[in-house]
């Protein structure tokens, strides 16, 4: 689709795994990573520029959830009384990884995406390995927040979800746009995206 992918380990600190409503993982590799999508330089440039339109500087465009009851949480989204929680459709994914292994899983697209990704995806891995079990560097996710200028709906969403995400009203003032923000802290320095 005209881009590559690099993989990030995060590590998370206990308060924001909680407040994120995320499950602790038991040992020392926690089931989160960040993605970063770029053009790749092997395939045609229009590709790229199609899948990244608008985006001119790094951001954090969508962010995922895998709930351990993937159909149930899909069913009951469809139910729910919230009318603002809309996943969007299930779409089956397939990727072959460097050294050769198929990863099989499936996920939940909406377009667009909701309060410009601040409410997240559900992803589910079926019985692939889980991207995050590979080797890889890794950054400390400090703080991941979300700019809205309708919080309360946001929120209502997310609690929904089961997610305390910070949500911030939009200040236009301070030039801020919606969306979802990040503080990232590694061996080169810290990062806000």
């Amino acid at each position: 689709m005209g881009t590559a992918n690099a993989l990030l380990g995060l590590e998370l600190s206990d308060e924001l795994s909680d407040s994120l409503g995320l499950t602790r993982q038991s040992g020392p590799k926690p089931l989160t990573y960040l993605e970063i999508l770029g053009p790749d330089p092997e395939q045609d440039p229009a590709l790229a520029d199609t899948r990244l339109a608008g985006v001119t500087a790094p951001t954090v465009q969508r962010w995922a959830i895998r709930p351990d009851d993937f159909d149930g949480f899909v069913t009951a989204a469809a139910r729910s009384r919230e009318p603002r929680v809309r996943l969007g459709e299930v779409h089956d994914m397939t990727r072959r990884r460097p050294d050769g292994a198929v990863l099989d899983w499936r996920l939940t697209r909406r377009t667009p995406l909701p309060w410009s990704g601040i409410q997240p995806f559900l992803i589910d891995w079926k019985d692939s390995e889980h991207p995050a079990m590979q080797e890889m560097p890794s950054v400390r996710l400090e703080s991941l927040w979300g700019t809205s200028d309708d919080p309360e709906a946001v929120g209502s969403v997310l609690d929904f979800l089961g997610i305390g995400l910070d949500l911030i009203a939009l200040d236009v003032e301070e030039g801020e746009t919606e969306g979802l923000h990040a503080h990232l802290k590694g061996p080169g320095g810290s990062w806000t995206l």
